[in-house]
Formats: structure tokens, sequence, C-alpha cells
């Protein structure tokens, strides 16, 4: 075999180049850490650090400032009375030479769970797990008192949102007219006309809540929940009731928009106006209460598949979003929630490369909190909902497991298969922790 120095020159510039290229782990949390009283907050590991290799790298915590952990474990810290200011130390240690080679410090600020009196309003925004109401233990009133949770998806409760499964935040930023695709009311067209949706698409959702939608109606999940919205429009034909001049609706049987003139419905183009993301004009519409906070969970299905994404369109939009919000309240809180970077194990019924998924997702992480961290000034607040997910124990399992022929021996052996995913239901009461700290830290008081 040839020895290093007596191969060509090129090879050996490929791998000293290779050598030089090689990977290096790394960790990244925001400067603040939101934290509920009374509550086991856990902070795992994995979805902070770039590659979980828990064999080559490990992570330590420590607290500076006071303070104590109620379990200090490889995989995640748990801390359940935490103290106001003090700083959570996580230190990457190389497990070849055990080497500290980098340390973050994240202070703790914490809310107090059960405070407060008065009225406090909130919303918030996202994909399936707002849908599926993944906050709804960690915003109990015990934790949360007298929160109001507004939008125009029905919850349970008399709790509202804005949360519409598969979706990215590019979702929000489109005008919907398919009979199937989620009305939002965020994008609006310029001066005063007000876009309502789709006519067909109301005369599904009108299918949806009277339960009368045939077997296997697809449009179902899209097209439900928009219980109070209903009594705006004509059930067979989804025509609103009761327009003004200005409004404006799709009709689908003609494939065209139509704008009421105060005597008719007159069709109209598109790019007549220009359409902007327009919190304000959404709130009057639909009577929404005015939030206090607006936080936006989503980044899961715009980047989880790939390694290669340019995040700039995603920042321009959620800096549009955040500016029409504080528009319309100007002393509100706007918050962009870390998503889940972890996304489960590999072996998985959808066959999902999870920990491909988890490495795109650790990337966006990232990238969010060097870009929006440390910006309250400009109106941006950032709270790690993310945190908060156990990578293995956090998702749900095919029941019984998954039993297969073990290849090569006599008998079966038993797999943890995982399902659901990207969703980890279990985990979904401590992902929302983080956003009842928030809300009880900065409520009125």
């Amino acid at each position: 075999m040839k020895s290093f120095h007596m191969l060509p020159l090129a090879l050996c510039l490929c791998v000293a180049g290779h050598a030089q290229e090689r990977f290096v782990n790394d960790i990244c949390v925001p400067a603040k850490l939101w934290l509920l009283t009374d509550n086991g907050n856990d902070l795992f590991v994995q979805p902070f650090l770039k590659r979980w290799r828990p064999y080559n790298d490990f992570v330590r915590f420590s607290l500076e400032g006071g303070g104590t952990f109620q379990r200090r474990l490889s995989h995640v810290a748990t801390i359940r009375e935490p103290i106001d200011g003090s700083v959570l130390r996580i230190d990457l240690v190389n497990g070849d030479e055990f080497e500290t080679v980098k340390t973050l410090k994240s202070t703790i600020r914490v809310g107090v769970a059960g405070a407060g009196s008065g009225v406090v309003t909130a919303q918030i925004v996202g994909d399936s797990y707002t849908r599926g109401e993944f906050y709804q233990g960690a915003l109990a009133p015990k934790n949360v008192p007298n929160l109001k949770l507004v939008g125009l998806l029905k919850g349970g409760e008399g709790r509202y949102n804005e949360g519409r499964g598969g979706w990215s935040l590019a979702g929000h930023f489109n005008v919907p007219t398919q009979p199937a695709q989620s009305y939002h009311g965020f994008m609006q067209p310029s001066g005063e006309a007000r876009y309502w949706g789709a006519r067909a698409f109301w005369v599904n959702a009108w299918k949806c809540f009277r339960k009368t939608a045939p077997e296997g109606f697809e449009p179902t999940y899209s097209c439900s929940r928009y219980d109070d919205c209903l009594p705006r429009f004509e059930e067979s034909t989804g025509v609103l009731l009761n327009p003004v001049k200005g409004d404006i609706q799709y009709d689908n049987g003609n494939d065209t928009f139509v704008m009421y003139d105060g005597n008719a419905w007159k069709p109209v183009k598109k790019d007549e106006f220009t359409w902007t993301f327009d919190y304000g004009k959404y709130l009057a519409m639909w009577n929404v209460d005015k939030p206090d906070f607006l936080f936006v969970l989503l980044g899961l299905n715009d980047f989880r598949n790939r390694l290669d994404v340019d995040f700039t369109e995603w920042g321009k939009r959620i800096t549009a979003m955040k500016d029409s919000y504080l528009a319309s309240n100007p002393n509100g809180k706007f918050v962009i929630c870390i998503p889940c970077t972890s996304c489960g194990i590999d072996d998985n019924v959808a066959g999902d490369f999870t920990t491909l998924q988890n490495a795109a997702m650790w990337r966006f992480r990232d990238w969010l909190i060097k870009t929006f961290d440390r910006r309250e000034q400009d109106g941006f607040h950032l709270v790690d909902t993310g945190i908060g997910t156990d990578n293995i124990d956090g998702y749900v399992y095919a029941q019984g497991d998954v039993t297969l022929p073990h290849f090569g021996y006599k008998g079966e052996s038993r797999l943890r298969v995982q399902s659901g995913n990207p969703h980890p239901y279990p985990n979904y009461p401590n992902m929302g922790l983080p956003i009842a700290a928030f809300i009880q830290a900065n409520r009125a008081k």
C-alpha cells in the first residue's frame, strides 16, 4: 500500500481537503428560555444538538445564579421550580478528548402558573400541531387563567385557532380559491375590498358541519371546524349573505372572482387588486378579538425534507406578518415559536428519513436563532417550543409494536415502529409550556 506522501498531488489535496471539511458538531439555543412554575420543564438535548451521536459528543447542563434540576441526564434536563434571571449553561463536550468545544448560556425567564386575574387574549397560527391544539394541556386554567384563544377554526371548550394541517408559512400568503383549500382571512385585496373565500369551499364546510358529506369525502379535514363562520354564507351555494359594496368571493362555477357593487355581484380580475397580508382587516371582517399575543409555529412542513433550502423568503413573510399584526395592535407581542427539530426514529410506518429531517430542521432552528433572537426592539420574540420534544419516547408507536421474523435465527423479534410522524403527541403538553410561560410572564399584572 502506498503511503500518503507517495500519492499523486491532486489526490493528496483531495484527501487533505476532505479532512479539513470533516463534520463538526454544534449546539444552538436562544438567549432566553421560558419556563413555567409548578411544571416539569423538560429540556431535551437532541433538538438543539446538530447531530445526535451520544457516544461521540456529550452535552452537560449547569445552573448559574440559583435553581436546581429535578433531573439531569445525558439526554434531558428538567427544571420544576425555575428562578427568574438564573442562567442555564450548556457545554458541548467532545467524547474523544473530553474537551469542551462550545459553551452557550441562556437566561431563564419564568412565568408563574395560575397568576393573573384579568382576561388575556392570544392566537396561535400554525399547521396540524396547532389544529390539534398541542398546547391544550399547558394552557389549562390552572396554568393560564382567564385565557381567550381566538381564530376562525373551532377547537374545544371555547378555544379557537388558525391551524391548518400540512401548511407552511407560504400557505398563509396564498389566496384560497379551491373547494377543499382551507379558507383564511389574512390575504386581502387593497382598499376597502374584502375577500370572503371560495363559494364551493363554504358549501363543503356546510356539509362537514351538517355531517351530510358522503363517506370518504376528501375535504372533510380541510373544510371542518368553521362552525361559527358558516351563518354568513348560504348553505347550498356558498354565497355571502348580506353583502356590502366591496365584498369579494371566488365563484367556482364560473371560475372567476366576483365583487358586490352595492346591487349585484360582478366579475372582477384578481390582478385588479394588490393582495397583501392584512391582519387588521381580518380582525375587522370576522369580529375577532385583538390578541395580546400572536404565536406562530410553522416551519416543519416548509423545510424538514431538504438540507439546501434558502430561508430568505420565509424571513420576509414572517416579517410581513409581524408588521401587519403590530400595525393592528402596537402593544401586542409577536412570537416566533421554534418548531420541532426532532422528528423521531427511522423505524417508522411512513418510512420517513427522520435522521435527515432532524438535520434539516436543526439547520432551520439555527437560522431562526441567528436571525430573530435578541430582536425584541424590532418586535420579534422567540420562544423555544421545540426543545421540549423527546425524539424517542415523545412519539406514538404502532400498537403492540411490530413483530417481524428475526432473520438468520429461529423465533421473532419485536421492533418499536413509530406511527403518526412527525407528530410527537405524547410531548404536546410539554411543547406548550414555553408558550404558557411567555404569556404568564408578559400578561398585564
